[in-house]
């Protein structure tokens, strides 16, 4: 019955189909095209504004990756000190006889200390690129 009811009706909903495109597109083509115009040019726009933030984000990656990379360096060139460091230290914080401790041993411990000091500044400093760079991976996922 359905496919009968279809048969019979679609030489009539073929004529109809045509002409109601036909009124549709003299009434309202003129619109349609300013609309496709319009959107052509949003487009546009917005290519050009995600071709800007790329570049933009290129550019910062790559600033950061320098930073990275020198920081890098430095943390491996100060742990190379520090690891020096150690066993002087050890053998010079055996007691000795001298309670306060002789020059030597405050000088290589006040070392130690600004070392250290500047090994926790090196690692703020990853743990902030990290996050940088989790961002970046986030919103460059985005797009």
């Amino acid at each position: 019955m359905k496919k009968l009811g279809k048969a019979a009706a679609f030489p009539l909903w073929k004529r109809l189909r045509w002409r109601i495109e036909q009124v549709t597109d003299e009434r309202f083509g003129p619109q349609f095209d300013q609309l496709r115009g319009e959107l052509a040019d949003l487009r546009g726009e917005l290519h050009a504004v995600r071709d800007e933030l790329r570049g933009h984000t290129d550019r910062r990656v790559d600033e950061l990756a320098g930073h990275y990379r020198w920081h890098d360096d430095e943390l491996r060139r100060i742990a190379a000190h520090v690891a020096a460091m150690e066993p002087r230290l050890a053998g010079l914080e055996k007691p000795s006889g001298n309670a306060n401790g002789t020059p030597d041993v405050d000088e290589v411990r006040d070392e130690h200390a600004r070392a250290r000091a500047r090994l926790s500044a090196v690692a703020q400093y990853e743990e902030r690129l990290a996050r940088v760079e989790e961002a970046l991976t986030q919103n460059g996922g985005s797009n």
